[in-house]
């Protein structure tokens, strides 16, 4: 799983998660990031898992069909989520200053829950 996410993204993926309703499982931890996801990663599941109820809203909202993916940027890094069924998904994590094509980098990651 990791390597075609590695691979789009070089050297800037910092974390590849996936998840469902009852924890987490860390596929890809970059080492100079682990004691921050260590503090973090409680907190970072639980959001994950609730933004799984707002779902059917946005895809109402926006009538664009499923939600695949919503993506955070912050000072230091750039987060994807990847929604599936069922409160399952994929995080992926990566420098914020990384230059990745969007859709290509996306349809990746999404091809890893497949």
């Amino acid at each position: 799983m990791t390597a075609a996410v590695r691979d789009a993204a070089g050297g800037s993926v910092r974390i590849i998660a996936t998840y469902d309703r009852e924890g987490y499982d860390v596929v890809y931890l970059r080492d100079d990031v682990e004691s921050k996801v260590a503090s973090l990663a409680e907190g970072v599941h639980e959001e994950l898992v609730i933004r799984e109820v707002g779902r059917d809203y946005l895809e109402e909202l926006f009538e664009a069909g499923a939600l695949h993916c919503s993506m955070h940027r912050f000072e230091e890094l750039t987060a994807f989520h990847f929604i599936e069924d069922g409160f399952t998904g994929l995080f992926v994590s990566i420098d914020s200053d990384a230059d990745v094509p969007l859709a290509s980098f996306a349809e990746t990651c999404r091809a890893q829950l497949e």
